[in-house]
Protein backbone atom coordinates (compact mmCIF):
# COMPACT_ATOMS: atom_id res chain seq x y z
CA UNK A 1 0.00 0.00 0.00
CA UNK A 2 2.97 2.59 0.56
CA UNK A 3 5.80 2.56 -1.22
CA UNK A 4 8.48 3.55 1.62
CA UNK A 5 11.96 3.65 -0.36
CA UNK A 6 14.00 3.90 3.12
CA UNK A 7 13.70 1.08 5.80
CA UNK A 8 14.75 3.96 8.12
CA UNK A 9 11.50 6.01 7.01
CA UNK A 10 9.40 3.75 7.95
CA UNK A 11 10.42 3.50 11.55
CA UNK A 12 9.65 7.24 11.48
CA UNK A 13 6.36 6.78 10.72
CA UNK A 14 5.70 3.92 12.98
CA UNK A 15 7.07 5.59 15.61
CA UNK A 16 4.79 8.53 14.97
CA UNK A 17 1.88 6.45 14.76
CA UNK A 18 3.24 4.68 18.32
CA UNK A 19 3.47 7.76 19.71
CA UNK A 20 0.09 9.52 18.55
CA UNK A 21 -2.32 8.21 21.04
CA UNK A 22 0.43 9.79 24.28
CA UNK A 23 -0.11 13.02 23.17
CA UNK A 24 -3.87 13.20 24.08
CA UNK A 25 -2.73 12.45 27.61
CA UNK A 26 0.00 15.27 27.14
CA UNK A 27 -2.63 17.84 28.73
CA UNK A 28 -2.85 15.76 31.74
CA UNK A 29 0.36 15.10 32.67
CA UNK A 30 1.81 18.90 32.23
CA UNK A 31 0.47 21.75 35.06
CA UNK A 32 -2.18 23.92 33.30
CA UNK A 33 -1.71 27.66 33.09
CA UNK A 34 -3.84 29.68 35.38
CA UNK A 35 -4.42 33.34 34.30
CA UNK A 36 -4.38 35.84 36.89
CA UNK A 37 -7.50 38.44 36.70
CA UNK A 38 -8.41 41.68 38.22
CA UNK A 39 -12.12 43.02 36.93
CA UNK A 40 -14.06 45.94 38.53
CA UNK A 41 -17.40 46.99 37.75
CA UNK A 42 -18.45 50.42 38.64
CA UNK A 43 -21.76 51.86 38.16
CA UNK A 44 -22.59 55.40 38.81
CA UNK A 45 -25.95 57.31 38.15
CA UNK A 46 -26.76 60.84 38.94
CA UNK A 47 -30.94 62.06 38.77
CA UNK A 48 -30.81 65.68 39.89
CA UNK A 49 -32.20 69.12 38.93
CA UNK A 50 -29.17 70.83 38.80
CA UNK A 51 -27.93 72.85 35.14
CA UNK A 52 -24.56 71.53 36.67
CA UNK A 53 -23.88 68.16 35.51
CA UNK A 54 -22.95 65.76 37.83
CA UNK A 55 -19.21 65.23 38.60
CA UNK A 56 -18.46 61.56 38.28
CA UNK A 57 -14.63 59.90 38.48
CA UNK A 58 -13.73 56.41 38.75
CA UNK A 59 -9.95 55.79 39.23
CA UNK A 60 -9.00 51.79 39.21
CA UNK A 61 -5.18 51.25 40.49
CA UNK A 62 -3.66 47.93 39.53
CA UNK A 63 -0.72 45.67 40.38
CA UNK A 64 0.69 42.53 40.41
CA UNK A 65 3.85 40.60 41.37
CA UNK A 66 6.24 38.29 39.01
CA UNK A 67 5.05 35.39 40.49
CA UNK A 68 0.78 35.61 39.86
CA UNK A 69 -0.77 32.19 38.72
CA UNK A 70 -4.54 31.68 39.13
CA UNK A 71 -5.29 34.66 41.68
CA UNK A 72 -8.07 37.13 40.87
CA UNK A 73 -9.59 40.16 42.41
CA UNK A 74 -12.83 41.33 41.25
CA UNK A 75 -15.14 44.15 42.98
CA UNK A 76 -18.34 46.02 41.90
CA UNK A 77 -19.61 49.90 42.61
CA UNK A 78 -22.64 50.91 42.70
CA UNK A 79 -23.47 55.05 43.36
CA UNK A 80 -26.44 56.42 43.20
CA UNK A 81 -27.37 60.31 43.42
CA UNK A 82 -30.67 61.65 43.83
CA UNK A 83 -31.81 65.52 44.46
CA UNK A 84 -32.01 68.91 43.34
CA UNK A 85 -28.24 70.13 44.72
CA UNK A 86 -25.80 68.95 41.96
CA UNK A 87 -24.03 65.37 42.14
CA UNK A 88 -20.60 64.64 42.86
CA UNK A 89 -19.82 60.80 42.77
CA UNK A 90 -15.85 59.84 43.28
CA UNK A 91 -14.70 55.76 43.41
CA UNK A 92 -11.22 54.54 43.81
CA UNK A 93 -10.20 51.19 43.64
CA UNK A 94 -7.31 49.46 44.24
CA UNK A 95 -6.42 45.73 43.27
CA UNK A 96 -3.08 43.46 43.58
CA UNK A 97 -2.93 39.96 43.00
CA UNK A 98 0.49 38.07 43.41
CA UNK A 99 1.55 34.62 43.70
CA UNK A 100 1.20 31.65 46.34
CA UNK A 101 3.29 29.22 47.68
CA UNK A 102 1.57 26.56 45.33
CA UNK A 103 3.00 28.17 41.91
CA UNK A 104 6.66 26.26 42.36
CA UNK A 105 6.33 25.76 38.75
CA UNK A 106 8.58 28.90 37.78
CA UNK A 107 5.42 29.22 34.84
CA UNK A 108 3.69 33.38 35.39
CA UNK A 109 0.36 34.24 33.44
CA UNK A 110 -0.71 37.64 32.16
CA UNK A 111 -2.81 39.71 33.93
CA UNK A 112 -5.79 39.61 32.59
CA UNK A 113 -8.04 43.46 33.38
CA UNK A 114 -11.27 44.13 32.96
CA UNK A 115 -12.51 47.45 34.30
CA UNK A 116 -16.09 48.40 32.67
CA UNK A 117 -17.83 51.31 34.08
CA UNK A 118 -21.12 52.96 33.37
CA UNK A 119 -21.33 56.75 34.00
CA UNK A 120 -25.30 58.05 33.44
CA UNK A 121 -26.06 61.76 34.03
CA UNK A 122 -29.68 62.84 34.38
CA UNK A 123 -31.04 66.18 34.48
CA UNK A 124 -34.67 66.07 35.29
CA UNK A 125 -36.96 68.76 36.20
CA UNK A 126 -38.97 67.04 38.98
CA UNK A 127 -36.07 67.56 40.63
CA UNK A 128 -35.40 71.23 39.51
CA UNK A 129 -36.38 73.09 43.02
CA UNK A 130 -36.48 76.40 40.53
CA UNK A 131 -38.96 74.56 37.93
CA UNK A 132 -41.32 73.30 40.76
CA UNK A 133 -41.20 76.72 42.24
CA UNK A 134 -43.07 78.10 38.74
CA UNK A 135 -45.79 75.14 39.01
CA UNK A 136 -47.10 76.39 41.89
CA UNK A 137 -49.27 79.51 41.44
CA UNK A 138 -48.86 82.37 43.25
Amino acid sequence: MFNLKSRSCSYCLLSLVGLSPLLALLPGITSSANACAIVDATTQVALHGSATPATQQNTVNTASDDNCLGNAAVGTTTQVGIGSAPQQQINQSDYFVGGSDINNTGVTSPVIEVTPETQINIQSPAYDQQFLDGLIPQ
